[in-house]
């Protein structure tokens, strides 16, 4: 028989996190059509000699909705292996979208997810109104599978215009908006997002539409896929323990998921500076609703969320009140207030004494100053703000505030408040019930680059620290997350799968560090990430990226949703 592609003598993961072996894999219309040892003839034949041969990697939290309309190869993820994304996440979706609410639309993404509204202007061609409209634009124009779910915020802005932003749903709301999931659901749709995030909001502040819902409304929605039996619905409340009860949050994802009986992919589980044992709490809550048998799965992150921040761009002080105010301000009413005494020791007290639970760390020795404005202060770069103020001779805010005046506020600053203890990480990424992903690819374009967590996860913490075998390691990437997901056909090496394949160097696989580039829309920045010993990426039989580069080949699909029978097995 003859194939378009055969990959020789590579060492197979298959996916399903059992021993992997040596062979050969045969792809045939952008099908697996022989495993093992193959002896025929094909147009193209991979020696895969030394390398691991595995499904492709699925990123199952992204917010790539506006990128893959002028990026279809979804830069940079498809450098580390990934052949399938999943955007629409926390809340936020381009469509169902009226005419009238474009504009309303894409600023629900400006703030949120950190891209600015000129770049999503110059991108988005509009030309959609009902999801399955989105879609097909989207369609043929494609590198990688794209498998979206619906945003809650969308929705209700389609349903509910102005009001959505004003109060709770009625019930005639409620069931047009049902009516409108299900069928962007039998159009294409692969789920439902939502988003209670405090955080979360416009430019002017604003909640985001979702905000408004009630816990009825978004059970009612999670229930219009019950009663289609297809797809899953992802749902982001903020920093558990922090912003929202633990345990109230846990039982809700289980009422979702109970009531409508799909899967709940929640956010999230990390271990934080402030409250250095919670994941633990939250693993047990975890561990209970899956014991009962609930589809219910928190996901986590294989990095550190590298916050970069200026005081002109600054999200990581919103729920520090007068923090938020100011930060809201124009720039030189800003300026002013941090000039101000009274004004500094309320801001200190939020970000150094007060106790309560924040998003901030408070931890001035983990902000790090990465690139001063002036020259006068480069000495002083990749030192921390307690060290800066040591030197200064000065307390740490105003080392941080004043440092910032000086520099007209462009002083950049970067820390992290999460998962910097590597042992408790450690720990949550091997539990057997939780997702390993939230690349948030496609978003926060000028604070950091989250792509490579499937590579970081498979050099760093499969390789380096040996925290679990690489085959579970690939399992956690592909075939959980599309037995979850519904992903019928893919995250699997077997004959008669999808051709979605990596073939990577275990021994050097591993992300590289971000790099500012300007390549949006408008002439707009962005970081974007590199991988090293990422050989080949495959999609649907057709060669996309090898080794770093794109062929030119746009093979992907639009996946749709399955039915995503045996979930628990799988997980």
């Amino acid at each position: 028989m003859s194939y378009d592609l055969l990959i020789k003598g590579g060492r197979i993961y298959d996916g399903s996190g059992l021993p992997s072996y040596l062979g050969d894999v045969a792809v045939k219309d952008g099908r697996i059509v022989e495993m093992g040892r193959i002896s025929g003839s094909a147009q193209r034949i991979v020696n895969a000699d030394g390398l691991a041969v595995s499904p492709g990697f699925i990123d199952f939290h992204t917010h790539l909705d506006a990128q893959l309309l002028w990026d279809p190869l979804a830069t940079s993820s498809c450098y580390h292996g990934v052949t399938t994304v999943i955007p629409g996440n926390c809340g936020l979706s381009l469509a169902p979208c009226k005419e009238q609410d474009r504009e309303t639309i894409l600023k629900s993404f400006e703030r949120v997810e950190a891209i600015t509204l000129p770049a999503l202007k110059a991108g988005v061609k509009w030309g959609f109104t009902a999801f399955g409209e989105y879609l097909d634009a989207l369609r043929g124009h494609l590198g990688i599978n794209v498998a979206s779910l619906v945003g809650h915020c969308a929705l209700r802005q389609f349903v509910m215009g102005e009001a959505s932003i004003e109060r709770a749903a009625t019930a005639a709301e409620i069931h047009q908006m049902k009516e409108v999931l299900k069928a962007s659901v039998r159009a294409g749709a692969s789920g439902f997002s939502t988003n209670q995030n405090p955080v979360h909001m416009y430019a002017d502040g604003t909640p985001i539409q979702s905000r408004f819902a009630t816990d009825e409304e978004i059970i009612e929605l999670a229930c219009a896929l019950g009663e289609i039996n297809q797809g899953a619905v992802q749902i982001s409340r903020g920093s558990l323990g922090v912003s929202v009860p633990m345990r109230e949050s846990v039982q809700l994802f289980d009422e979702i998921s109970s009531r409508s009986g799909r899967p709940v992919i929640w956010q999230s589980i990390t271990h934080r500076w402030d409250k250095p044992n919670e994941w633990r709490q939250l693993l047990d809550l975890a561990k209970e609703s899956i014991d009962r048998g609930v589809q219910s799965y928190p996901l986590c992150n294989a990095r550190l969320f590298n916050n970069r921040l200026t005081m002109k761009n600054a999200q990581v002080f919103d729920d520090l009140p007068t923090w938020k105010t100011i930060l809201f301000l124009p720039l030189e009413a800003r300026i002013e207030a941090i000039k101000d005494p009274d004004t500094r020791k309320k801001m200190r007290y939020e970000a150094v004494e007060e106790k309560k639970s924040s998003r901030f760390s408070r931890r001035w020795d983990l902000v790090y100053l990465i690139n001063a404005a002036t020259p006068a202060n480069k000495y002083l770069e990749k030192k921390s703000v307690a060290e800066i103020a040591k030197i200064r001779g000065q307390d740490v805010i105003d080392a941080f505030l004043d440092l910032s005046l000086e520099e007209g506020l462009d002083t950049e600053f970067q820390t992290s408040s999460t998962n910097g203890d590597e042992e408790a990480v450690a720990e949550i990424i091997r539990s057997p019930y939780v997702l390993v992903g939230q690349s948030d690819a496609g978003a926060h374009l000028i604070y950091d680059a989250g792509f490579g967590y499937s590579t970081r996860l498979l050099g760093y913490w499969v390789r380096e620290k040996k925290i679990m075998s690489l085959e579970e390691g690939v399992r956690k990437l592909t075939f959980m997350v599309a037995s979850i997901f519904g992903l019928q056909g893919r995250g699997l090496l077997r004959r008669g799968m999808a051709a979605d394949l990596v073939l990577f160097d275990p021994a050097t696989i591993r992300e590289c560090d971000p790099e500012m580039v300007q390549d949006l829309p408008g002439n707009e920045k962005r970081f974007i990430q590199k991988a090293t010993g990422i050989e080949m990426t495959i999609v649907n039989g057709e060669v996309l990226v090898d080794k770093g580069n794109h062929t030119g080949a746009l093979p992907g699909s639009v996946l749709g949703s399955g039915n995503g029978h045996g979930l628990q097995a799988a997980a």
